[in-house]
C-alpha cells in the first residue's frame, strides 16, 4: 500500500506542476465549450455527435466546470485522474501477469514517459482512452482466469465507456479476445455475452439523437476508401509507417525500442506467450493505422504505450546489461519531461507535435493575456470580440473564459471579405466597443486604418511563411 501510495503522490507531481503553461490546443478549445453547453441545457446533451465524436469526455467534464474555475484546468485535470487510472491498471494489470517488482518497475515507466506526460496535461480524449483501453484488457484477463457474471458487467460498462470515449476503440477491445483461452470457452459464454449486451447498449445510447449517423460519416474524413487501399497501398504504407515509427521513436528514444525488441526476442526464445500477445497488441493497432489511416496524429498511437512499457519492464528483470540502455533513455525522457514541465517551447516534441501545439494557428499563443486584458475593461461597457473562424481555437478559446458574461461578447466572424464584418459594424453602430483577435497569416487586414493594435504574441519557432513574419496571433480594436 505504501509503494501505491508513493507511486500516487510521484504520478501526481509530475502532472500538476505548470499544468497550464502550455497554451490551449484547438481541440481542448472545441471540447470545453461542449461540455460548457452540455452543462447549462439538456438541448446540447449531444452536441459532440454533430462533429460526429463521442461525449463521454464532455460528459464527464461538464459537473467539473462547476467547481473549478479556470475551465482549460478543469479539462486538463480530467485527463490528470485518467492518466492516474492509467498507472493504476498498469501496476495491477504488471502484478496480475508477473509480479511486485515488475509492476512497479512498469509504473515508474509509466510516470516518466514523456507521450504519457505529454498528453496526461492536455485536456483530450486520448489519455482517457487509454486508461479505459487498459482496464478493459485487465478486465479481460480476470474475466478469463476466473469467469464471472459480475466481472463480465464491469468489463462491459467499462468496454462501453472506450466505445462511448472514442468509437474507434472497438479495435482495442477486439484485441483483448488474443487473451482468449479455447478451453474455458463454454464458461466465458454468459459473463461474455453480458459484457457484450452491456457494451453495445451503452453505445447505441447515443442513437436516441439524429446526430448519431454522422459518427461513420465524419470518421470517412480520416479513413481512406476501399479504392484508394485497393489502388494505392504500397505507394503510401512504407512512407506512413515510417512517420508512425518516427513518431514513437521522438518520444520512446532507439535505446527503449532496442531494448523492447530484445524483450520480444527473449520472450519467443523462452516461450513467454504473454509478451507476445502484448506486443502483438500494441503491433496491430499501429499497422491498422499505416494501413487505412488518411489523417494522422501521434496521438493515435497513445494507447499502446502502456503495453510496451509492460514489456519494456518486463526485459529490465530479465536481460543482463539491460540497465546500462535504461539509463540511457532515461536520461533523454527525463530531459524531455523537464522542457515539457518548465518551458514547452524546448522539448524535443517531433514536428508534427511542435507545429500542432507550439507554432501553427491550432496554438492558442497569446489568448491568456487577451483575456486578462479584457477582464480589466470596465464591467459598464458593452464589448464584442470578434475572432476569425466559427470554432475550434478561436473563438472556442475565449468563449470558454467569457461563458456567461455579461458585458463580454466572444464572436466568431469566420474568414469574411472585408476586415471588419457586417456583424462588427453593427456592433459599432451600437455603440459597443468592438475588438479582433485573428493569426497575422489567416485573415484578411486590408483596412488598416481601422485597426490600432493592441498586442501581437509571436509563436515560438514559428517558420516564415511566403517570404512574410512567422505566425503570431493579432489583437486589435476596431474603429
Amino acid at each position: 500500500m505504501v509503494t501505491l501510495i508513493t507511486l500516487i503522490v510521484l504520478f501526481l507531481a509530475s502532472r500538476l506542476i505548470n499544468l497550464g503553461i502550455l497554451p490551449i490546443f484547438a481541440d481542448e478549445a472545441i471540447y470545453i465549450r461542449w461540455a460548457q453547453l452540455i452543462w447549462q441545457k439538456t438541448y446540447y446533451f449531444f452536441i459532440p455527435l454533430s462533429d460526429g465524436k463521442t461525449p463521454l469526455f464532455m460528459w464527464l467534464l461538464a459537473p467539473l466546470l462547476r467547481v473549478i474555475n479556470d475551465p482549460l484546468i478543469a479539462g486538463r485535470l480530467l485527463s490528470v485522474v485518467s492518466g492516474l487510472a492509467t498507472l493504476l491498471g498498469v501496476y495491477f494489470l504488471t502484478k496480475t501477469l508477473f509480479n511486485q517488482k515488475t509492476a512497479l518497475i512498469a509504473s515508474i515507466l509509466v510516470i516518466l514517459q514523456p507521450f504519457l506526460l505529454f498528453y496526461d496535461r492536455l485536456s483530450l480524449t486520448d489519455s482517457l482512452l487509454t486508461a479505459l483501453v487498459i482496464w478493459s484488457f485487465y478486465l479481460t484477463f480476470k474475466l478469463l482466469t476466473k469467469p464471472s457474471l459480475k466481472l463480465g458487467a464491469v468489463l462491459g460498462f467499462v468496454a462501453g465507456a472506450v466505445l462511448l470515449t472514442k468509437p474507434s476503440g472497438l479495435l482495442f477491445l477486439l484485441l483483448n479476445l488474443l487473451l482468449l483461452p479455447m478451453k474455458k470457452i463454454k464458461k466465458l459464454i454468459k459473463p461474455g455475452l453480458l459484457a457484450a449486451i452491456i457494451t453495445l447498449g451503452l453505445y447505441n445510447f447515443l442513437r436516441l439523437s439524429s446526430a448519431f449517423p454522422l459518427i461513420n460519416s465524419r470518421s470517412h474524413d480520416y479513413l481512406r476508401t476501399n479504392q484508394e487501399i485497393l489502388h494505392s497501398f504500397f505507394q503510401y504504407f512504407l512512407p506512413t509507417f515510417k512517420v508512425f515509427f518516427s513518431w514513437l521513436v521522438s518520444y520512446l528514444s532507439w535505446p527503449a525500442l532496442v531494448l523492447i525488441f530484445f524483450s520480444l526476442f527473449l520472450a519467443i526464445k523462452n516461450r513467454i506467450k504473454i509478451i507476445v500477445i502484448l506486443f502483438v497488441w500494441a503491433l496491430v493497432p499501429l499497422l491498422v493505422q499505416v494501413s487505412i489511416g488518411k489523417i494522422i496524429y501521434p496521438r493515435y498511437l497513445l494507447p499502446i504505450i502502456p503495453f510496451l512499457l509492460i514489456i519494456l519492464s518486463w526485459g529490465l528483470t530479465r536481460i543482463k546489461l539491460s540497465w546500462l540502455l535504461a539509463i540511457i533513455f532515461l536520461f533523454y525522457w527525463f530531459k524531455f519531461d523537464w522542457f515539457l514541465l518548465t518551458n514547452p517551447a524546448q522539448a524535443p516534441l517531433d514536428p508534427w507535435e511542435r507545429g500542432q501545439y507550439l507554432q501553427q494557428w491550432s496554438s492558442g499563443y497569446g489568448l491568456k493575456e487577451i483575456k486578462d486584458y479584457l477582464n480589466n475593461l470596465p464591467q459598464d461597457q458593452q464589448i464584442l470580440v470578434a475572432t476569425e473562424g466559427s470554432f475550434g481555437t478561436l473563438p472556442n478559446g475565449l468563449q470558454i473564459f467569457f461563458n456567461q458574461s455579461k458585458h463580454v461578447e466572444i464572436l466568431g466572424v469566420g474568414f469574411p471579405d472585408k476586415t471588419v464584418s457586417p456583424a462588427m459594424e453593427q456592433a459599432l453602430k451600437e455603440g459597443k466597443k468592438v475588438y479582433l483577435v485573428a493569426n497575422y497569416n489567416r485573415y484578411n487586414f486590408s483596412a488598416a486604418e481601422r485597426l490600432s493594435l493592441i498586442a501581437e504574441y509571436p509563436r515560438p519557432g514559428g517558420p516564415a511563411l511566403s517570404g512574410r513574419e512567422g505566425e503570431k496571433l493579432m489583437f486589435y480594436e476596431v474603429h
